[in-house]
């Protein structure tokens, strides 16, 4: 199996980090206008995209304000894979995401563009939760 690892630091508090990733309002604002978001462990996130023929769903697994988030993939290619937000407050100001995306099979093409894909989508992420601006990746 292969994960994807990434950490970036983020002028923005945790809890407004938190929102921006695991609400409807948040994840609209920085990845995909057609996404739908429930809250607490055993809700669905439903993410859409541009040419995709149905919606990629994920199911919350756990979820602590502020602190971590884990996803579940249930269809698409993301099923089978789980993908884990941990916040870490820093002393000086903002907060460090450290981010998995776990549980692919190999290490192919596939895996290659999820690698690309989330480093260009957190550079929006980062843009929102530090500006409050919405400037999402994918629109309908």
């Amino acid at each position: 199996m292969a994960d994807i690892a990434m950490q970036l630091h983020i002028e923005a508090d945790a809890d407004t980090l938190y929102a921006a990733i695991s609400t409807t309002e948040g994840i609209r604002s920085w990845f995909t206008t057609t996404a739908t978001a429930g809250e607490g462990v055993d809700a669905l996130h439903e993410l859409s995209f541009p040419g995709v023929p149905e919606p990629w769903r994920l199911r919350v697994t756990e979820a602590e304000s502020g602190k971590r988030l884990v996803l579940a993939g249930e269809n698409g290619p993301w099923a089978g894979t789980e993908q884990t937000y941990e916040l870490l407050p820093q002393p000086e100001g903002g907060t460090v995401l450290r981010f998995t995306h776990g549980g692919f099979p190999a290490v192919d093409d596939g895996y290659r563009n999820f690698t690309y894909g989330w480093a260009t989508k957190f550079v929006q992420l980062k843009a929102y939760a530090e500006t409050g601006k919405p400037s999402p990746f994918f629109t309908d």
